[in-house]
C-alpha cells in the first residue's frame, strides 16, 4: 500500500514539473525565473552625502546569460512563435559580436545630474575587463516604465533608463571579471559583475 501511495505521488510530483511553454508550443520562462537567471548579472549601489541621496544606479550586464534568458522571457511575455524567437536571437547575437550592452537605471536627485545621454554629460562611463578599459555611451530608452520593469526589475518609475554600449564583444567578456565605472563631478561609483 505504502508503495503504491508512493508511486502516485510521485507521478503527481512529475506531471506538476513540465517545462512551460507558450501557446505556439515553444519553451518560455516565467517571470520570477527570468529574475532568478538575470539576478547574477544585477548590481546595484547608492551614495549619499551626509544623510542626503546623491545617486542610485542599478545595472544589468546583458552577457549570454541575460541575452538567452531576455529571448525566453519575451517569447512569454508577447507569445513569439519560433520565426521570431530566431529572428530575435540572431538579432541579438548580431549586436552581440561587435559591442557589449548595459543596462542603467538612474536616479540623482538634481534633475540637471542625470544626463548620460547628452554629448557634454557630466559623467564618463567605463567597462574594464581582462585590463582593457573601454568607454560607453548611453542612449535613454523611452519605453513604458512597465516595459522597462518586465525586462529590468530593478528599475523605478523615478530614475532614468538607459542603454549603455560598450566597443567589445560579448563573447570576449563572458565569464570573465567585469568593473563598472560611473564617475563624474557628482559621485564616482563602481560596480563588479
Amino acid at each position: 500500500m505504502k508503495i503504491i501511495f508512493l508511486v502516485l505521488i510521485s507521478i503527481i510530483f512529475v506531471s506538476c514539473t513540465t517545462t512551460p511553454t507558450n501557446e505556439n508550443g515553444l519553451v518560455v520562462i516565467s517571470q520570477s525565473e527570468y529574475e532568478r537567471r538575470i539576478e547574477p548579472a544585477s548590481k546595484k549601489v547608492e551614495t549619499y552625502r551626509g544623510i542626503l541621496n546623491t545617486l542610485h544606479l542599478s545595472a544589468t550586464l546583458i552577457n549570454s546569460q541575460v541575452i538567452d534568458a531576455q529571448i525566453l522571457h519575451q517569447a512569454r511575455i508577447y507569445q513569439w512563435n519560433a520565426e521570431q524567437v530566431e529572428a530575435e536571437r540572431a538579432k541579438m547575437l548580431e549586436v552581440a559580436t561587435n559591442q557589449t550592452q548595459m543596462f542603467l537605471s538612474l536616479y540623482t536627485p538634481e534633475r540637471k545630474h542625470d544626463d548620460l545621454h547628452k554629448n557634454k554629460t557630466l559623467w564618463k562611463i567605463f567597462l574594464d575587463s581582462q585590463g582593457r578599459r573601454y568607454e560607453g555611451k548611453a542612449v535613454k530608452i523611452k519605453l513604458l516604465t512597465n516595459e522597462i520593469q518586465a525586462m529590468y526589475p530593478e528599475h523605478t518609475r523615478f530614475a532614468t533608463p538607459y542603454l549603455v554600449t560598450f566597443p567589445v564583444s560579448t563573447k570576449s567578456i563572458d565569464g570573465q571579471p567585469v568593473k563598472l565605472t560611473l564617475t563624474g563631478t557628482v559621485s564616482s561609483v563602481s560596480l563588479d559583475f
